[in-house]
């Protein structure tokens, strides 16, 4: 899993907050001929399928400070642990998530509900949005200037849930992904 780069550089030099300068990369162009999906905010978890049924559940594992010192920068999934009350609740959201027709494989997806993340959608139950099936939301006509943007985005109401959206995720056709959150505008 590679970590998805945000359309505008970093000023890394700084307190980290996006510039106005396109990320090395991105044009608008690229941007305007991608699909425009809502950025779901809540923990991102991986399921394995076989015959509709659940057989496995993993949760992202970000490289820890040492390990970004060893040049591991990308992170990888660990399994989640179905009795750790920490991952209690993606394992409610994993089994809330109707997977009867999705394909034997691996699915990444977000999984979301009351008790994730604070739950800015305000959602009822727990479940998991499975983004690598194309199961969220697009959003047509996203501008795509930094100023556009800023105005833009902490308007935009979320398609899949009962809040505003966390960002948008661009997905060009050469398969390449780039995002930018409501909150990269400080």
């Amino acid at each position: 899993m590679k970590k998805i780069k945000t359309i505008f550089e970093r000023d890394w030099a700084g307190d980290g907050h996006i510039t106005q300068e396109y990320a090395e990369g991105v044009t608008p162009e690229l941007l305007m001929f991608a699909k425009a999906t809502e950025k779901i905010d809540g923990t991102n978890v991986r399921l394995t399928v076989r015959a509709g049924t659940l057989v496995r559940l993993e949760k992202r594992r970000n490289p820890s400070k040492i390990e970004k010192a060893k040049g591991i920068e990308e992170p990888w999934y660990v399994d989640a642990d179905e009795y750790a009350p920490n991952d209690k609740f993606m394992w409610e959201a994993a089994r809330n998530t109707d997977l009867s027709d999705v394909p034997d494989g691996e699915w990444s997806g977000e999984a979301v509900g009351p008790s994730i993340q604070g739950n800015p959608l305000n959602l009822d139950s727990h479940r998991v949005v499975l983004f690598s099936l194309g199961h969220v939301p697009t959003f047509d006509d996203v501008p795509t200037s930094y100023e556009e943007l800023r105005e833009w985005l902490p308007a935009q109401d979320s398609k899949y849930g009962n809040g505003k959206i966390e960002g948008i995720v661009w997905h060009a056709e050469d398969g390449s992904m780039f995002k930018i959150k409501t909150k990269d505008f400080r």
